[in-house]
């Protein structure tokens, strides 16, 4: 029988550039003074736990979160480009007031986000590719291990879809995630199961 494998999620904890309601995709912005203080408590919640391996994508404020939690529960982040944010382009650093990463913003400014996007940015299907294909390969790698991986908004709709075996363009849709909200996940028998989803007591 197939031993279980155990995936944890964490979302990275709030930005400057998250409290400015700006894109940033793979662009960056320094933790937050509640960013720090998540990542701080969300450290604590893991201290003591072990794991077998230990992600992370090497944007800035994924890998801030990961290093807090790393030094509660004595590992290094291993960085996976695979697991960066959706880059978009000319949109990141655009005001969320006509532009959000679900394509729910203005109607008038719908036509210049798409052709933006479609211009400079990285296409919806390259990203679900680029983020399922790198999950997998993790998971293949640490069969019957607990994994814990920091991540973003984005990265965590398209790995709920996939692991939910749900449609998989819809991944805009997923959400909202708190910033240092945990994720879990479990496979038996080929098939993942959710435990808990976006958990946040932790950082009350």
């Amino acid at each position: 029988m197939e031993k279980t494998t155990q995936v944890i999620f964490v979302r990275h904890a709030q930005t400057q550039t998250i409290t400015s309601q700006r894109i940033h995709g793979q662009s960056d912005g320094p933790l937050s003074e509640k960013g720090i203080a998540d990542a701080q408590k969300t450290a604590d919640f893991f201290h003591g736990q072990s794991f077998d391996a230990f992600y992370s994508s090497p944007i800035g404020r994924a890998m801030t979160t990961a290093k807090m939690i790393g030094t509660s529960i004595d590992m290094t982040p291993t960085p996976i480009d695979g697991l960066k944010e959706r880059y978009y382009g000319w949109l990141e650093g655009r005001s969320l007031k006509w532009f959000e990463p679900d394509l729910s913003g203005p109607k008038v400014t719908l036509p210049i986000v798409k052709f933006a996007l479609w211009a400079s940015g990285e296409s919806s299907k390259d990203f679900v590719d680029r983020v399922t294909s790198t999950f997998d390969a993790i998971t293949e790698k640490h069969k019957g291990q607990r994994v814990l991986i920091v991540l973003h908004w984005g990265v965590l709709g398209v790995l709920t879809q996939h692991l939910q075996k749900k449609d998989l363009k819809k991944w805009q849709k997923i959400g909202p995630w708190v910033a240092c909200g945990i994720s879990e996940y479990h496979r038996d028998n080929g098939k993942w199961h959710p435990i808990y989803l976006d958990k946040d007591d932790h950082l009350r």
